[in-house]
């Protein structure tokens, strides 16, 4: 067999794979999973917190009935998906990212969240981290503050996931009595 002709077959061979790839990869990304994320709390009728979705679960917040993400985990947090981003748009839903730092939650990290909520009243939001800390706090102090939500029924769903630590229960201390709101955790 000449050089030639081994080329050719090597080519066509790199095509048919090609055109086989090409044909499954939509089904890759329609192969989805529905399961909840880990530590999924229903906080609302349109806002759930959870711990970090896997990548099939991501594909499947759409058929879900998501219709935005945010994520309050940095991009390099262990367990993150690279990808994130790009698999939740990729579904149709809007992907934000608010990289929140465990070890100082910033009060404007917190007042983008909360704007971001506002502007987008009418949306089924799945707000996540690592593990459902920062998001249920975040959520928790959002709807009390802007949705004027019971404080203590609120906080319950915060300590279902956790008990938060002192300098996280100092943030949320700090964002209520900014709103003149008293808060004495459970």
């Amino acid at each position: 067999m000449n050089f030639r002709f081994k080329m050719i077959i090597i080519f066509c061979t790199g095509i048919a794979l090609g055109a086989i790839l090409f044909a499954y990869i939509p089904e890759f990304y329609t192969t989805a999973n529905t399961e909840p994320s880990p530590n999924l709390i229903s906080v609302s009728t349109r806002i759930d917190t959870a711990g970090q979705p896997s990548e099939e679960q991501l594909i499947g917040l759409k058929q879900a009935g998501y219709d935005m993400v945010i994520n309050l985990a940095p991009p390099d947090a262990l367990g993150s998906i690279a990808n994130e981003g790009s698999l939740v748009t990729w579904s149709g839903i809007t992907y934000v990212n608010i990289p929140v730092d465990w070890d100082n939650p910033d009060i404007d990290d917190f007042h983008l969240f909360s704007d971001l909520l506002d502007i987008t009243e009418h949306r089924h939001i799945l707000v996540h981290c690592q593990v459902n800390r920062r998001a249920s706090l975040f959520t928790f102090l959002y709807r009390v503050v802007h949705e004027h939500a019971d404080v203590d029924e609120e906080y319950e769903k915060v300590t279902l996931i956790w008990s938060p630590e002192p300098h996280w229960l100092e943030f949320a201390n700090n964002v209520m009595s900014d709103h003149q709101i008293e808060f004495e955790p459970l």
